[in-house]
């Protein structure tokens, strides 16, 4: 029997990864489905991320995850972008490495991409974890509802998805002028070129207590205005749908207390 043929790369990008790291390396070693490589890309940590690295790199085997170390911090973006120019598989899946995911996520999604045609990025529901607390998302599943509602907001979580690589490459990547909320501005590029795809179960658990987009959550927000905007008048999208501006601009707007408030229960 032959090798089985290696058709996804996790892309991780890791800054200062040390404390969560081993819990979501440890998720990728459980995972029912292995026909995967794993492309870190660390950003001039400044902790034991690196000697971390180096250990699941020997777990694994240096033919099954690669490092990639930046020499000066680059930034998510950036780092993103430097691992997608070496991504040779036709799938690439991404990560945060302060997330984990069920053992059974590669598996029930190449089930699906394998036998529908025509999808491009899919993703799952996830369970954010934040202050001692768990929330689990439900995201639109049908690639019309998607694509309903993805101005009301981003329909995918980034650890959830797996995309086509030669797609995404083909549309440049990530925009490097981006520095949060970056895939959702992707996502938004891909709409006219693809069909998407959100599984119905909760196979991805991600840390919402450290989140970039909890404790940048202001830039963040002020990067989707611009992102909506952008393509609200790109794809000459009906003016009811410039209502969704309003979530963004009150998170901005809200007192701190506030926004600890609504992170913290709901």
């Amino acid at each position: 029997m032959g090798v089985p043929e290696t058709t996804l790369t996790i892309l991780i990008p890791i800054y200062n990864g040390a404390a969560t790291l081993d819990r979501c390396m440890e998720s990728l070693q459980k995972q029912t489905f292995q026909q995967f490589n794993v492309l870190c890309v660390n950003d001039a940590s400044t902790d034991q991320s690196l000697t971390l690295l180096k250990k699941w790199q020997t777990i694994f085997g240096e033919d099954k995850l690669q490092v990639l170390t930046n020499q000066e911090n680059q930034g998510i973006t950036i780092s993103l972008n430097s691992g997608l120019a070496l991504i040779k598989t036709p799938w690439t899946a991404r990560l945060d490495g302060d997330d984990w995911w069920h053992h059974e996520k590669l598996a029930q999604q190449m089930h699906f991409l394998q036998n529908h045609s025509g999808y491009g990025l899919i993703g799952c529901n996830y369970t954010n974890i934040a202050y001692g607390k768990e929330k689990s998302i439900t995201c639109p599943e049908s690639d019309a509802t998607i694509k309903k509602n993805i101005f009301k907001r981003n329909p995918f979580a980034h650890s959830t998805v797996v995309f086509d690589t030669a797609l995404v490459n083909a549309m440049d990547g990530y925009d490097a002028s981006i520095r949060y909320g970056q895939d959702y501005d992707l996502w938004l590029r891909l709409l006219p070129h693809t069909k998407f795809h959100n599984l119905q179960t909760v196979l991805c658990y991600r840390n919402a207590e450290s989140s970039i987009s909890q404790v940048h959550q202001n830039a963040q927000m002020r990067q989707c205005l611009k992102t909506q905007l952008k393509y609200l008048k790109l794809y000459q999208r009906s003016y009811l749908e410039y209502r969704f501006l309003l979530e963004p601009l009150f998170v901005i707007l809200a007192p701190e207390w506030l926004k600890k408030c609504k992170r913290a229960f709901l």
